[in-house]
This record gives C-alpha cells, sequence and structure tokens, in this order.
C-alpha cells in the first residue's frame, strides 16, 4: 500500500472513532432562576393622570397685632407646633401694661376706702345720725369705683394678650417656606408673616375627568409615579364638583409613609381605573422580557424546563400586569435569570439569584 492511500486510510479512521464524541456531549447545564406564580386579580383598564405632592396643612400665617417687626425664623426653619415664628415689637405694649396695674392698685385702694366709708354711713343711719342720701351717695361710689375697677381689669387683661400677641406662633409643625415680612417691617392684624407647610403631612391631588367619576371610590389602591419612583396609594377623598372648563374633578390620594421623603411640589403621575374592574391573569412585571419582536416570558414546566411564551401586556397595578397568551393561574413564571436562558432548558429554582 502506498504512502498515500495508508494516510487516507488512517485520517478515514481517525474521523469515524471522533464522530461519536461530538454526539455525546454533555447537555447545557440547569440554569438557576428565581420564579413568581401567575394568579388571577381584578384589574380594570388605568388612565394616567397628573397630580402633584400637596401638604394637607399650608397656611399663611398672619399677625394679630400692629407693629415693627423684630424677628422672623428663616426659610427652612422646622418649628414646633406653638412655637414662634416672629415677633412683634411689643415695648409699648408693656407700658400700657404697667399703666393699668398701676391704674387698678389705685382704685384697689380707693375702692377699700369707699368700702369703709359705705359701712360708716350704715352704721351712722341706723343710729339716725346720717341721711339716707347720705348713704346712698356712699353706696353709689362704691358702685362707680367697682365698675372703674372692672374696666381698668378688662383693659390690662387685654393688653396682656396683645403681648402675648406680638408672638406669632406656628398654629402645627412644620417647616417655614417662605418669609412675606423682613425685620424692620411694619405689622397689622391680618398681615401675612410667613408660609408654613407641614412638609411631613403630604397627600397627593390630581384632577380626574368626570367620565371616570363612577369607576372611582373612596378606599380603592392606585399606582402612583412620583419623579419616577412607583408607589401604591389609596384614594382618601373624592371632590365631587367638577369644573365647567376642564371636566375635571380632585381626587386626594394618602402616601404610603416610611418609604420615602415625598417633596411638596413633586410632579406625580396617578393611575386611576377608567373601566369596571374585571378578573385577569397577572404576572410579576420582572417576568417579562421586552425584545424588538416583542414581549415574552419563561414559564417553568413540570419537568423543570424553561418554556418560552409570547404574550400581550395589559392593564399593571404596582408590580403586577395582566398578560395574555398562554399562561394560567399558577404557572410559574421566571423573574430572575430569564435573560440567557433558551426554550427548552433544565432550570433549578434558587430563591437566591438576583
Amino acid at each position: 500500500m502506498s504512502r498515500i492511500h495508508q494516510s487516507f486510510a488512517a485520517a478515514l479512521l481517525i474521523g469515524t472513532f471522533a464522530l461519536p464524541v461530538v454526539a455525546q456531549q454533555a447537555p447545557a447545564p440547569a440554569a438557576k432562576v428565581k420564579v413568581e406564580a401567575a394568579s388571577l386579580r381584578q384589574m380594570a383598564p388605568v388612565l394616567q393622570v397628573p397630580g402633584s405632592v400637596m401638604s394637607r396643612q399650608d397656611a399663611d400665617v398672619a399677625a394679630e397685632v400692629s407693629g415693627r417687626v423684630t424677628w422672623v425664623a428663616e426659610a427652612g426653619t422646622k418649628l414646633a407646633a406653638g412655637e414662634a415664628l416672629a415677633r412683634v415689637d411689643d415695648r409699648l405694649l408693656r407700658l400700657e401694661l404697667r399703666q393699668y396695674e398701676a391704674q387698678i392698685k389705685s382704685l384697689q385702694s380707693q375702692l377699700t376706702f369707699q368700702e369703709r366709708e359705705l359701712e360708716r354711713q350704715r352704721q351712722l343711719a341706723e343710729r339716725g345720725t346720717a341721711t339716707i342720701v347720705k348713704l346712698e351717695e356712699a353706696n353709689s361710689r362704691r358702685d362707680v369705683l367697682v365698675q372703674d375697677l372692672v374696666r381698668a381689669q378688662a383693659s390690662r387683661d387685654r393688653t396682656q394678650l396683645e403681648i402675648e400677641r406680638t408672638i406669632v406662633k406656628a398654629p402645627f409643625a412644620g417647616q417655614v417656606a417662605e418669609r412675606m415680612l423682613e425685620v424692620g417691617e411694619y405689622s397689622a392684624p391680618g398681615v401675612k408673616v410667613a408660609r408654613l407647610v407641614a412638609v411631613d403631612q403630604v397627600e397627593v391631588r390630581a384632577q380626574a375627568p368626570v367620565s371616570i367619576a363612577r369607576h372611582l371610590s373612596e378606599g380603592i389602591s392606585v399606582s402612583l409615579d412620583v419623579e419616577g419612583q412607583p408607589a401604591q396609594g389609596k384614594v382618601t377623598r373624592i371632590i365631587g364638583i367638577g369644573e365647567a372648563q376642564s371636566r375635571t374633578f380632585e381626587v386626594r390620594v394618602a402616601l404610603p409613609r416610611g418609604e420615602a421623603n415625598w417633596i411638596v411640589g413633586s410632579a406625580v403621575k396617578v393611575g386611576l381605573p377608567s373601566a369596571t374592574a374585571e378578573q385577569v391573569v397577572a404576572v410579576h412585571r420582572d417576568a417579562l422580557v421586552l425584545r424588538g419582536d416583542g414581549t415574552w416570558l419563561f414559564k417553568v414546566n413540570a419537568q423543570n424546563k424553561a418554556e418560552r411564551v409570547a404574550v400581550k401586556t395589559g392593564t399593571s397595578i404596582g408590580d403586577w400586569v395582566q398578560v395574555t397568551g398562554d399562561i394560567r393561574d399558577g404557572d410559574r413564571t421566571v423573574v430572575r435569570g430569564a435573560e440567557r436562558l433558551r426554550d427548552g432548558q433544565e432550570v433549578e429554582l434558587d430563591p437566591k439569584v438576583s
């Protein structure tokens, strides 16, 4: 046999033995994934309407007395209820107070003397050494002094109250948003001194079209998007009086507590139901894979193999999205690890996958 024939035979022999090696390559290892069961949920089509984060207590606090402003809290200052927000010069009022206190002491002294005089005239009248006229005059002078004393005491109390009102107090706990008077300016009753906002008592206020009013009720949960941050809220108030021009009415929504510091004035998108709720199949939004050829997800069958399912999405509430396709209540859908899965690939359920 020639060398050429020997080489060809050897190559053929090697190729023959190599074929089974390729055919017997090990299958791809099981992919570790995290799953969440699809479920039946009551959902309704959602209309996104604009709203704003507002404080339930937002007041322009006014002065109650006239005078020169001597101090105003800086913008941004946090105050407790009853704490000083501003001060008005009280020197003239304190002088008036001293004047009334002196007048009261004088009247009390006169009244003491007149009480003794009245008693003396009464005793003289009883012995017949004084006329009834003098007794009545003494009694009248005593009554006049009593009334003068009452008026002086009322004036003193009023002045004391005005002195207390020179300290403009925070009507509720909040933060100073704006100073409307500066030190040295003149205040008067009703003149606004500063704006106070309760930053820890906030809610969303949105304008909804009157056409969806019949689908809303107090207590229902609605989706929120606060400056790109998703959240859930509950409708607390429906102001059932629409505006004639815009054909909208106000809806107030309570924000969840403790999840974030909601800034008053932030823009909010509120998802309100625009039709009657229906029972639909929903999956966690993390199960959805968005690609150019559409939206799909992986469900795990009884053999722990991944099945790729094309779906169409509908209404969403929070983290749950309505889907239509080959997906049923209770199906295990992959919410972590779907990006690298292949249809038919074996999977291993691992709750630690993130």
